[in-house]
């Protein structure tokens, strides 16, 4: 190992992991069944560049390499430990490798959390020896590791199919799953850097190997197939500095809930957990895909080509239907149909059959071959109206496969601009499929796979560009606010009450409307001479969570007179439908706004999720809301109002008045602030909050706040 990987073991704790200048295998075995033999071969098949112990009592070498009884018997230093024995063994293997001094293990072997009961006990204390030592372990429960660096070149996995080598980082937490994906990268040409099958993360997480893979040069592309996201606070922030200068692009399983309970608030209702992954990767930039086979297609697309500088595409094709569907799918991810300049026309015409269509996209029909499909290609790439192009190609003949591939990769190289080409064969391994990847052109059997995949390439450049923002602390009344919900838990209570809640509000800087409780309907007609007609008025009590189910609310009253009929009849009504009252909020009536709501949930492994939208209809029925995770900086408060389909309401839409964006920004902020300063709150729920025209801001009218 030469001097520069040398010194990468001092800077790294996982250095030990990757660059191992010695490796044992513990539990290495000759017989061809066994998961040690398939570790031991794949090490030594794959020509390990450093030291390989094999560790059996029982055999005197595997794979013709001396065997010792015990790593304490080895006689060199030993860098990482691949241990395969049985579960019931690895604590005390554990503790071996680590008096022996390795600072890196892979613990193959199952039998530990996913089984519940005794193992999740033996997985505590296994991760209590790695620390113990100072180790960084992977697993248990994997398939092992791989490194295809030419210094180390260590597979040390049991997957029949070695990887090519290459520029692409992937983990996985399905040991399964990544035996399927290196034998497909291989199939499409894809090379991998490292690839990590994490197992139970016991020790190294996802976001440990996040850390790790940034500074790591030969890392270009990270893909991740993971089943949760560990510490989303860590991982929001790690991968807000990662994808600014890599691509993560990820499969998140598990979207559905099973049994979810009834939802207190609106934003419960709205906020399920895959919506807080969605959101996770949206603000810190990961692009999440739905499948596996599209989680290669963007690989295919980010690993050989360069990402656009604008949304012009231009589309050259010989079949008018694909060339359609690739145009539909593209307008709908926000690209734009390039409008090519008369010279770029002529020039295509000039190379194509009279029945070919040269406006864009240009249509070639079945005549096109190797000739126009090159002059077409280059002529589009030329003109400066032109971002990226998009080449598809229905093969007429088998054997025009390979000329019309070369064309398109030799015409591509001569231009800086992205090419991505639709090859609509039998499958990956057809002669144009492969000519095209082996010389750096991304090449996808459907257009509408390579449609998405280029879309994805350009919303990726746009982000680069994206403002992050930066965070913003608010002087607020902390500990009166903590003294809120320290009642409201000492009485017993789930809920803050509704007075209270608003009182947390202005705590932390909200604009609250004027709002008195009073006990009965006397101190009501009080209250509301106090503030100033025209008021609101809400009954208040245990049941009444969604007040307007009960048709606790009344607006809009104007006169002593009015509002002494209105509680005589919710009175009445609630005493005759057995609705228990602790009495009444009287506040002033907001007029002149927009109703939005603004709310929050927080789920066990995701942190705090924040939602906004308009109120009324848009959130009960149209459900166009936004999300965020707490701490959200400024600019994710500015993308959560303007990302909502109804956003140009609150520009003012046909000759109305704008509203307060800058408020509902800052209201915004304030309730990331709150939820991350006091504990114990589970949702959060202000419908409405009234937006004013621009310039008022905007007010709190009512709060609902639950408590864990």
């Amino acid at each position: 190992m030469n001097a520069h990987a040398l010194l990468r073991l001092m800077k790294h704790r996982l250095e030990p992991v990757f660059f191992p200048r010695a490796i044992a295998v513990i539990g290495a075995s000759r017989h061809k069944e066994k998961v040690g033999y398939a570790i031991m071969h794949n090490l030594v098949v794959n020509e390990y560049q450093g030291t390989l112990y094999p560790i059996n009592p029982n055999a005197e070498s595997v794979h013709s390499v001396k065997c010792y009884p015990s790593i304490s018997e080895v006689p060199g230093p030993v860098d990482l430990a691949i241990i395969v024995v049985p579960a019931a063994y690895v604590l005390e293997v554990m503790e071996e490798c680590g008096k022996k001094g390795v600072k890196g293990a892979v613990v193959i072997t199952a039998g530990f959390k996913e089984t519940g009961g005794k193992g999740e006990t033996l997985e505590r204390q296994l991760r209590a020896v790695v620390r113990k030592h100072g180790m960084a372990m992977i697993g248990p429960n994997c398939m092992g590791i791989i490194n295809t660096h030419k210094d180390i070149q260590m597979d040390a996995t049991f997957a029949p199919t070695p990887p090519l080598p290459g520029y692409i980082s992937f983990m996985s937490q399905s040991g399964a799953l990544g035996v399927g994906i290196l034998d497909h990268a291989t199939t499409l040409r894809l090379g991998i850097n490292q690839f990590v099958s994490l197992g139970n993360k016991a020790d190294v997480s996802g976001n440990d190997l996040l850390e790790y893979w940034q500074q790591d040069s030969n890392t270009k592309i990270i893909l991740m197939y993971i089943e949760n996201v560990g510490n989303p606070g860590n991982f929001l922030k790690i991968a807000r500095r990662l994808t600014k200068k890599k691509p993560v692009i990820a499969v998140k399983s598990g979207k559905t809930e099973a049994g979810a309970k009834a939802a207190l608030s609106h934003t419960a209702s709205l906020a399920g957990s895959d919506v807080a992954v969605d959101a996770l990767f949206h603000q810190c930039g990961v692009i999440r895909v739905d499948t596996i086979e599209e989680l290669f297609d963007m690989a295919m697309a980010f690993s050989h080509q360069r990402l656009p500088k604008g949304k012009r595409v231009a589309l050259v094709t010989d079949a008018g239907g694909p060339g359609i569907m690739a145009t539909d799918v593209l307008v709908s991810m926000g690209m734009e149909i390039a409008h090519l300049k008369q010279d770029t026309l002529d020039e295509i015409r000039r190379h194509v059959v009279d029945e070919a269509i040269v406006s864009n996209p240009v249509d070639l029909t079945a005549h096109g071959n190797p000739d126009s499909y090159g002059h077409a290609l280059d002529a589009v790439l030329r003109d400066d109206g032109v971002d990226s192009a998009l080449a598809i190609f229905v093969p007429p003949l088998p054997h025009e496969e390979i000329p019309v591939a070369q064309a398109i990769w030799q015409t591509a190289k001569k231009h800086s601009k992205p090419v991505l080409c639709c090859f609509l064969t039998k499958n990956e391994e057809s002669p144009g499929f492969v000519e095209l990847v082996t010389n750096g052109i991304p090449a996808f059997l459907f257009p509408e796979s390579a449609a998405t995949a280029l879309a994805t390439m350009t919303r990726y450049a746009e982000y680069l560009k994206r403002d992050e923002g930066s965070f913003k602390s608010f002087k607020v009344q902390k500990s009166a606010a903590a003294k809120i919900i320290k009642s409201a838990r000492d009485a017993g209570g789930q809920r803050v009450r509704e007075k209270e809640a608003l009182d947390l509000f202005k705590d932390y800087g909200f604009d609250v409307a004027k709002s008195l409780f009073a006990k009965n309907k006397e101190d009501a007609l009080k209250c509301a001479k106090s503030i100033g007609y025209p008021v609101v008025v809400k009954a208040v009590g245990p049941k009444l969570i969604h007040k307007t189910e009960f048709k606790a609310v009344a607006v809009n009253i104007k006169s002593e007179r009015a509002l002494k009929a209105t509680l005589n009849e919710m009175c009445g009504r609630f005493t005759s439908q057995g609705v228990e009252t602790d009495g009444f909020l009287v506040q002033e009536m907001v007029k002149g706004g927009m109703e939005c709501i603004l709310g929050m949930k927080s789920y066990k492994h995701f942190g705090h999720l924040l939602a906004f939208g308009l109120g009324g209809i848009f959130v009960e029925y149209l459900k166009d809301v936004s999300f965020a995770l707490a701490p959200a900086t400024n600019m994710d408060a500015k993308r959560m109002i303007q990302s909502i389909k109804t956003y140009p309401l609150l520009k003012g839409a046909r000759g109305g008045p704008a509203m307060d964006e800058a408020s509902l920004q800052d209201a915004i902020l304030r309730l990331s602030q709150l939820v991350e300063e006091q504990e114990g709150i589970e949702e959060i729920d202000v419908n409405p909050l009234i937006v004013l025209p621009d310039g008022k801001g905007c007010k709190v009218v009512d709060a609902r706040v639950i408590l864990r």
